[in-house]
């Protein structure tokens, strides 16, 4: 029997910070009734890669247990999100025969069976699947289909995208964690957990997400309710500061201040007499405040040339009625949606989430993977009094299969 109540975490672990969102779960009413979040630095991870075991265990350790003890140790269910650089997405499709002679009822297990085969022939020996999203199934090699359960057929085709990482870095990540004394449940897209907190709405009509992370961007496209495409970007937030800090000549928090205090996407919108106090050694100099947007407008271009290159071929194909929406890092940069509007050619917006409490931008992904834990909770039927009574309704169902099969 379920406990009254359990708590949920998700953690979003980028190279530089850790964003941590933890929640208690009525099982009773089926809703959150606490929602706490808590943040600290990253330390032993660069570029999605992990440099020293030890060191990120001790960083997520201190942001987990920041929630206190009450809270801290009753984690059974920790959804970590991923931006590794190895992230890549890829098509599968995995065929079964129904019936060799006349068509065939397509039932649950042929259904199954496709997508296995879909997932095999898909997976390297050296990846892991992050997720296998399902973009439609084909009877006979000519009706395509969302779902073809009960359909008759002598074919099924499942059509179907894998989103991998490799082992080594998935592995990695998990043994940081689970050495910082906390069991990892699933290891999650970050972007497909920010995905997951936009409105149903968006993601049925068509909308392409861009989340930006510290030193990458990932690009999911959405339509009829699933991702329909993946994308990773070498590009981050960092990258803009580590621009600012090489033409400017200074340190990287000099520059990461001056980015997010005077920092301006569109340089042309900034009055050109405009200046700010740079901080050099021990003396300040003016710096023209349309030259520190130059810099950073350069910066944004070249990310924009790589995503239109990206985008045009799914705008054309599905049509994304919902334009961008833009999540993540840097989000409330002066200028950043007319950027991304002016660039891709598409109506562009901000992502927002439901729960107030959760307003800031920074914890878009870690209450994601809130949502993600909630999908995956076995549903929890008041009815099933015994286990008899779930083995009885598996035999029944695989007897209807079976004579379906052979009659």
């Amino acid at each position: 029997m379920r406990n009254r109540s359990e708590v949920y975490c998700g953690l979003d672990i980028q190279s530089d910070k850790i964003f941590a969102v933890c929640g208690l779960f009525d099982n009773k009413d089926e809703k959150f009734i606490d929602i706490s979040c808590q943040s600290g630095p990253a330390r032993g991870i660069k570029n999605g890669k992990i440099s020293e075991l030890g060191l990120l265990a001790e960083s997520v350790s201190r942001v987990l247990n920041s929630f206190g003890a009450n809270a801290s140790g009753r984690i059974k269910s920790l959804y970590v999100s991923t931006y590794s650089s190895s992230l890549k997405a890829s098509q599968s499709v995995g065929t079964i025969p129904v019936s060799e002679r006349s068509s065939k009822i397509i039932t649950s297990g042929d259904i199954s069976k496709a997508n296995h085969q879909a997932y095999c022939l898909g997976l390297n020996i050296e990846e892991r699947v992050l997720h296998q999203v399902i973009q439609g199934y084909v009877i006979d090699k000519q009706n395509r289909v969302l779902n073809p359960l009960g359909l008759y057929g002598h074919t099924l085709e499942a059509d179907t995208l894998l989103i991998t990482a490799l082992v080594q870095d998935t592995d990695s990540l998990i043994s940081a964690v689970e050495r910082s004394g906390f069991k990892v449940k699933s290891l999650v897209l970050a972007g497909y957990a920010a995905g997951l907190v936009l409105p149903d709405s968006l993601r049925m009509k068509g909308c392409c997400l861009f989340e930006i992370g510290f030193d990458s961007t990932q690009m999911l496209i959405f339509k009829e309710g699933i991702i329909r495409g993946f994308e990773a970007f070498p590009f981050g937030s960092n990258d803009v500061t580590e621009a600012i800090a090489k033409e400017l000549k200074v340190p990287l928090d000099t520059a990461l201040a001056l980015k997010l205090s005077h920092g301006n996407i569109i340089p042309n919108s900034v009055n050109p007499d405009t200046e700010v106090l740079l901080k050099k050694e021990q003396s300040y100099r003016p710096l023209k405040r349309q030259v520190l947007c130059e810099i950073i407008e350069r910066k944004w271009r070249e990310f924009f040339g790589l995503a239109k290159e990206r985008l045009v071929g799914y705008q054309q194909g599905l049509g994304l009625p919902e334009g961008i929406v833009v999540s993540g890092r840097d989000v409330l940069l002066e200028g950043l949606l007319e950027s991304f509007e002016a660039n891709l050619g598409m109506p562009s917006r901000l992502a927002k989430m439901e729960n107030p409490s959760l307003d800031d931008p920074s914890y878009f992904v870690s209450a994601g993977l809130l949502k993600y834990a909630l999908l995956q909770r076995p549903p929890f039927n008041i009815l099933k009094l015994s286990s008899y009574g779930n083995i009885f309704q598996k035999i029944t169902n695989k007897s209807r299969e079976l004579y379906q099969e052979y009659f």
